[in-house]
């Protein structure tokens, strides 16, 4: 005769349900063949198993509220569930979701029952302050599915480690095999045999965003180049598959992407033997059933390396981890799995791969794991955790920070800077582009790099980068007179999660009192809000201190180019001292000032040379005002970024007279060329690098007759010492490099990170 009995909370327990569902059925028939002495009750809220089911035949008995209306289900489970387990008193109750753990918190309360709850992933990350974190504390253990899951509510929750068990997933590994693509689905979706396939199965919903599709979407344009024939068959069906459409649309990846939608959980084996990957780059993925799936099933597999996913992959053993938010690291990853490299990996052996994930997390393996909790628990409530060392999986990973930049447009030095930023691996970065077009620039559009979202060619894809922005570990906009922007902003600070300001430097210089009053009005999330502010040099720091108060931090992360290209240059010889000027033709940047000084030079120094570098509105102007020295100007009209240390190479004194810059990236190159230079007391760049007059000269914006002064001075300065002021010009700007940029990024980044966790931590109080 049977004696007690263990008590199970399941919110559904049907095959091809769901992965809670999936794990809880698993888990259900662990624990009836472990404890075949003990009754094993479960109650399920939205399905009910069949006469013959599995289960069923080993002695389970169910209490389902499946045949109650939905909104009623939650609270018949919760009187049903507390009715039979005050009455029966179980030698514990168990529930698979921790949407129940509060109600089962009260069969401890009441009885003394030692309750437990299994943590999967995003259901118990970002909780709000209220009941299910209380409960989550209170309950005697808790069991984790993954080491991320079980790091991310020790650090948000101050839970105590010793509470919280690790046992993975596992699957059914007689349902997945190894076998040829089956010439039905291939007939279904216009398939050839030999045709490359890329697979996502998942729930298409909102709240599951997550997923990765979208970056796939985006990837498949540079897999397309070595892969023209390629197709990536997305299996799922939700709310959210309308959206997708529309991007594989705007995309005109039409042709390319195949919407299986819903299929029946027994066709689900042989999708995975019709992929050639399965790519699933989740960033919250609790654990990830399917990965298992489609390795037993002998595929490489494609994962994120900020989740769950790194356990169901072993930290990589069993497949290949990639940054989830930058779909040119997902390209590549896609391709080497595609290409079966390297050679020697373990998913380029699909029996081998198959073996392997038996092995770890097969059901022979896990289910005993899961059993030896509950026998623990039984026996003593108080008991310290396995985390599960035993395993392979045991190391947990200290995820990098996710980082968002919303900026206006994708000029080269922007991707330049973002590229190396993302190439540094100290961040996962994505950019959200406002546009990639600016009428009075003539850049051509570079190669990027990084993961990234430009909205004016996807502007169906800004609930896309309004989601970004609300769940990155810290948000840095970079633009703000734009309505989107404005609205991101206002987004970001309603989620109460850090975000900094990063700009030029405001004030009169700029717009006067009308910019003020502008920037008051737009930017008043960060007047109201203390956000960090990383200003554009010391110019914008002074500048942002004036109109923003000195209560908030500062930092001084200037504009970065890579000047390894400018410093490669030979140094001119002292004797050619050609006066050169890069940038546009505009009021603005002063170049009518410089041809107005230029002139009167020329009538007195006739050996005197000017080069003119670059393009705009000014130059018929800026000829007129030349005209009577034509001979010693050289126009080497608009250059494509490239070109750039071809046009300093004939240069020997930087002239950049800027009526209002906020820092001048030119002269920054033109120093790192070894070009002494004379700036504005209006430019940023130029008071930092030119404050000492070592390296070049500073003066009044607007004077032409100073810069023609300082002109002459560095004409007839003697040999030695220009040769000086040449070796001072590159190396004031030494400690300004591309790489010492992505530095200086990530140290103010995580500083901020920092000073939130800190905040954040004291108003979290472990039990």
């Amino acid at each position: 005769m049977r004696r007690g009995s263990i008590h199970i909370w399941v919110p559904g327990i049907q095959e091809g349900t769901g992965g809670i569902q999936a794990f809880s059925r698993i888990y259900v028939q662990a624990l009836a063949e472990a404890f075949a002495h003990l009754e094993i009750r479960v109650f399920v809220k939205n399905d009910l198993p069949p006469p013959g089911d599995l289960l069923r035949l080993k002695g389970v008995t169910f209490y389902s509220m499946a045949h109650y209306p939905k909104w009623t289900r939650a609270l018949l489970m919760v009187v049903v569930g507390l009715a039979v387990g005050v009455r029966e008193r179980p030698r514990c109750v168990i529930t698979t979701h921790l949407h129940f753990q509060p109600a089962v918190r009260m069969l401890n309360w009441l009885c003394g029952i030692p309750v437990m709850s299994v943590l999967h992933g995003i259901e118990a990350w970002s909780l709000p302050s209220g009941l299910r974190i209380w409960a989550m504390r209170a309950a005697d253990h808790l069991m984790a599915v993954s080491h991320h899951t079980r790091k991310v509510v020790i650090d948000s929750y101050g839970l105590n480690p010793d509470k919280i068990s690790v046992v993975p997933n596992t699957f059914d590994a007689d349902r997945f095999t190894i076998g040829p693509k089956p010439e039905h689905l291939l007939a279904r979706y216009g398939l050839k045999p030999g045709q490359p396939v890329v697979m996502t199965v998942s729930r298409l919903v909102v709240s599951e965003r997550y997923k990765g599709h979208r970056q796939i979407l985006q990837a498949l344009e540079s897999i397309r180049n070595l892969y023209p024939d390629l197709r990536y068959l997305v299996v799922g069906t939700g709310d959210d598959m309308l959206r997708l459409q529309e991007i594989t649309k705007a995309s005109n990846l039409e042709e390319c992407v195949i919407f299986a939608g819903h299929i029946p959980a027994e066709e689900l084996p042989d999708h995975y033997k019709l992929c050639d990957v399965f790519a699933m780059p989740s960033s919250k993925e609790g654990f990830g059933i399917v990965f298992l799936e489609a390795m037993a099933s002998g595929k490489p597999v494609v994962a994120g390396n900020l989740d769950g996913s790194v356990d169901a992959l072993d930290q990589g053993r069993l497949g290949m981890l990639v940054d989830p938010h930058d779909p040119v690291k997902i390209a590549e990853k896609i391709c080497l799995a595609l290409e079966k490299k390297p050679a020697e990996a373990l998913w380029n052996s699909p029996e081998m791969l198959r073996d392997a994930v038996i092995s770890q997390f097969g059901y022979e393996r896990v289910g005993p794991m899961m059993a030896k909790v509950v026998a623990q628990l039984m026996e003593n409530p108080s008991f310290s955790a396995d985390s599960g060392g035993e395993g392979r999986g045991q190391e947990v990973i200290d995820p990098l920070p996710h980082i968002v930049i919303l900026t206006q447009l994708t000029s080269p030095y922007q991707v330049e800077f973002f590229n190396a930023l993302a190439a540094s691996e100290k961040c996962h970065l994505e950019v959200i582009y406002l546009t990639s077009r600016d009428k009075n620039r003539q850049w051509v559009m570079p190669g990027i790099s990084h993961g990234h979202l430009i909205l004016s060619e996807n502007p169906g894809m800004r609930s896309d980068a309004l989601e970004a922005i609300q769940r990155a570990d810290l948000v840095v906009f970079n633009f703000y007179t734009d309505l989107f922007a404005l609205r991101a902003i206002r987004e970001r600070v309603h989620t109460r999660r850090p975000w900094v300001f990063w700009g030029e430097r405001p004030g009169a210089y700029q717009a006067g009192i009308w910019g003020v009053m502008a920037r008051w009005v737009l930017l008043r999330p960060l007047h109201r809000n203390n956000a960090p502010i990383w200003a554009v040099g010391a110019f914008g720091v002074e500048g942002y201190r004036r109109e923003f108060g000195g209560s908030r931090s500062y930092s001084n992360i200037p504009y970065f180019s890579m000047l390894k290209r400018f410093m490669a240059l030979p140094l001119r010889p002292v004797q050619q001292r050609t006066f050169f000027y890069s940038g546009s033709f505009s009021p603005r940047k002063g170049v009518d000032v410089l041809a107005a000084a230029f002139a009167q030079l020329a009538r007195q120094h006739p050996e005197a040379r000017l080069v003119l570098m670059g393009a705009g509105p000014l130059e018929g102007k800026l000829r007129h005002l030349l005209r009577n020295c034509s001979g010693q100007v050289t126009w080497l009209g608009f250059q494509s970024w490239d070109k750039l240390p071809e046009g300093y190479a004939q240069g020997a004194i930087f002239c950049f007279p800027s009526r209002y810059d906020g820092w001048g990236l030119a002269l920054v190159e033109a120093l790192a060329s070894g070009m002494p230079a004379i700036g504005t007391e209006r430019t940023g760049a130029a008071i930092e690098f030119l404050k000492s007059g070592k390296s070049g000269r500073l003066i009044s914006a607007g004077d032409s007759t100073a810069l023609k002064n300082a002109m002459l001075e560095l004409l007839q300065l003697p040999d030695a010492e220009f040769e000086c002021m040449q070796q001072a010009a590159r190396q004031s700007v030494a400690a300004n490099t591309l790489d010492q940029g992505v530095k200086r990024f990530m140290a103010s980044a995580t500083d901020v990170l920092q000073s939130w966790r800190a905040r954040v931590k004291t108003s979290v109080r472990p039990l």
